[in-house]
């Protein structure tokens, strides 16, 4: 998990020109949008987490909760994409065999056409 500067200052209890500092000598790392990750934190500050009540609690159980959450609900998402892959390819078999069955039916009505004037044709011709 990751959080902005200012929420790791206020959640460890680091002023933000610490974390800066830390941040330039290679002890924290950030990401392209600035944030840092809330493990290195933790590594780091998990003593001042504790100390101050405003502070939230951190520890590195939760972060290892949150991570395999994420992880979960990735994977979820991915599942959940597939599914709705499989869904629309069911749906359009269901559409093709609807119109399988109307071809069949009207194969069979024309055969039932066919039929009758074939048998037309040979009693008219015995007794016509």
């Amino acid at each position: 998990m990751r959080i902005s500067i200012n929420q790791a200052s206020k959640d460890f209890n680091i002023s933000r020109n610490t974390l800066y500092k830390h941040i330039k000598q290679g002890k924290l790392s950030r990401d392209s949008d600035g944030k840092v990750d809330v493990s290195d934190l933790v590594k780091l500050y998990s003593k001042h987490a504790n100390s101050t009540q405003q502070s939230t609690t951190v520890n590195t159980t939760e972060v290892a909760q949150i991570e395999q959450l994420q992880q979960e609900n990735t994977q979820l998402k991915q599942l959940l994409a597939v599914n709705e892959m499989l869904i629309n390819q069911l749906q359009q078999q269901v559409q093709d065999l609807k119109q399988d069955k109307e071809n069949l039916f009207a194969q069979i009505n024309q055969k039932r056409i066919d039929s009758k004037d074939t048998k037309k044709g040979i009693f008219n011709r015995l007794f016509g």
